[in-house]
């Protein structure tokens, strides 16, 4: 029997933006309208991650730490608050705007930056688990960097006569972002310290502020208000900050 196979990595985000690859997720379509659901944790990320940034993914018990969850022609929980159904008004509108002919569950999360209310969860193209070698670099922010987005990936990683692997991730994951965090304070501390002395000097202009065509952001906003499109769609589209989208908003209410 023909199949239709589609695949992705459900992820989730810390404080400091470093994507954890926590589960791959398998939708199989069979030639009879028959499908299948595969769910198969990371448990060597997952618990990386303290009750904070991730609280479990919807409709499974990972307490059981099953190899994988199969659901069977049944929309898992995960599924079902995130993708639209077919008896919605606006189905195929829906499916228009990320340029899909017909719904692909996996594909469609992973096209659509509209995100489920009741978690920060999101999901990425999926790619295999790497084995990789990372060597030292001059600076120290960028090379802890580097290591940690591996690590939280889920990858294997060779370093300095070491070798991170699911074994002993938990532990260099701690290490290694403890030490990011120094450094990058200490990078923010003496950018600070940079510009003060530049401004003393009459030499530092700032950033230019992002120009924004108000009655544009009045018509996306008007949009946002109808459902039409998200707040983040409104915010990628005029290329601003969650803050300044804030700031703008507050103003024109004034007016």
């Amino acid at each position: 029997m023909r199949e239709y196979k589609s695949l992705g990595t459900i992820c989730v985000k810390d404080n400091q933006n470093f994507i954890y690859a926590i589960c791959t997720i398998e939708y199989v379509l069979f030639e009879d309208e028959k499908f299948k659901y595969t769910f198969t944790p990371n448990y060597s990320v997952i618990d990386l991650l303290d009750s904070e940034i991730f609280q479990g993914i919807p409709g499974l018990n990972l307490d059981l730490r099953k190899d994988k969850y199969v659901r069977e022609n049944i929309n898992p929980t995960f599924i079902s608050e995130r993708v639209p159904s077919k008896n919605r008004e606006d189905y195929y509108e829906l499916l228009n705007k990320v340029n899909m002919e017909y719904m692909d569950p996996i594909k469609y999360l992973i096209l659509t930056d509209m995100q489920y209310f009741g978690d920060n969860l999101f999901v990425i193209p999926y790619k295999e688990k790497k084995i990789i070698e990372i060597n030292n670099k001059t600076n120290n922010l960028l090379y802890i960097k580097q290591l940690l987005e591996n690590i939280c990936l889920g990858n294997n990683i060779f370093f300095s006569g070491e070798e991170i692997n699911d074994s002993n991730r938990k532990i260099f994951h701690i290490v290694f972002l403890e030490l990011y965090k120094k450094e990058y304070n200490s990078y923010k501390s003496k950018q600070k310290i940079g510009i003060e002395k530049a401004k003393q000097e009459g030499k530092y202009r700032g950033r230019k502020p992002i120009k924004v065509d108000i009655l544009k952001f009045i018509e996306l906003e008007e949009n946002v208000n109808n459902k039409k499109i998200t707040r983040q769609q409104l915010i990628k589209e005029l290329g601003i900050s969650k803050d300044k989208y804030y700031r703008i908003k507050k103003s024109c209410e004034k007016k």
